[in-house]
């Protein structure tokens, strides 16, 4: 089940990434709150995203809330990255980073698969100021001997950029999940996890915030290495900086 819910939000190497957040020197994070209805701007979202939140809304299998995190970095550049995870995956993998591959879709969608066969493609159904919305669906394999599982999954992001008394420039984002899957496999999974379901999804979710949070910073202390990690694998040098619009 830890599979179904990192698969989910982007899976990353986490001991890698926890090397490369001490790099970047990102703030402590605080703990995530209780996990509570994800707070959902319903009178903003069009026709097509209202009905795809509401039906996830209202019976998720599992709801989580990642922490807040607080980071210094370019909002421009965060920005691009959100929109941008094909190429921040490349861009991990060659600061040393074990990452899943993310194809482009087209559509403004994105996906992955992997060895065991799971294959989930998402989209950003809302976006606007300060909150960006990801629906999520596909198959996940948990491992060899299970089944492929049906998910449907809502990440709702939340961000704001400030600046601060020392004249940096802060972004603080956090993320909300539902998950939902009609699997009778995958709820009888869950039912045995018991609380411990919305603490993996937790965990997941922390995962898919530092894929973003720690590369923003990273290439916001090293500006001169942005054209290198972001080159697409199949172009040679020289290329014009990515995130420069």
């Amino acid at each position: 089940m830890k599979r179904v819910f990192l698969g989910l939000v982007c899976a990353v190497g986490l001991t890698q990434l926890a090397q490369l957040e001490a790099r970047a020197q990102i703030f402590p994070l605080r703990k995530p709150e209780p996990a509570a209805a994800p707070q959902i701007p319903w009178e903003d979202l069009n026709e097509k995203a209202l009905a795809i939140s509401k039906q996830l809304a209202e019976k998720p299998t599992v709801t989580a809330r990642g922490p807040s995190e607080t980071f210094a970095c370019s909002p421009e550049q965060y920005q691009w990255l959100l929109d941008n995870p094909d190429r921040a995956v490349t861009a991990w993998r060659r600061l040393g980073a074990k990452c899943v591959s993310i194809q482009r879709r087209g559509q403004g969608k994105f996906g992955y698969v992997d060895e065991l066969g799971s294959d989930v493609t998402w989209e950003a159904i809302h976006q606007a100021a300060g909150v960006r919305i990801w629906y999520a669906e596909g198959k996940v394999k948990a491992s060899p001997v299970l089944p492929l599982v049906p998910v449907k999954a809502l990440v709702v992001l939340r961000h704001a950029d400030s600046k601060l008394g020392d004249g940096n420039v802060y972004v603080q984002h956090q993320t909300e999940i539902l998950i939902h899957t009609d699997s009778k496999a995958a709820a009888s999974v869950t039912k045995l996890m018991g609380q411990s379901a919305p603490k993996v999804a937790e965990q997941g979710l922390a995962q898919l915030q530092l894929f973003f949070s720690a590369m923003a910073c990273y290439v916001d202390r090293h500006p001169d290495q942005i054209e290198t990690l972001f080159r697409p694998e199949n172009v040679q040098p020289p290329v014009v900086n990515p995130m420069k619009k």
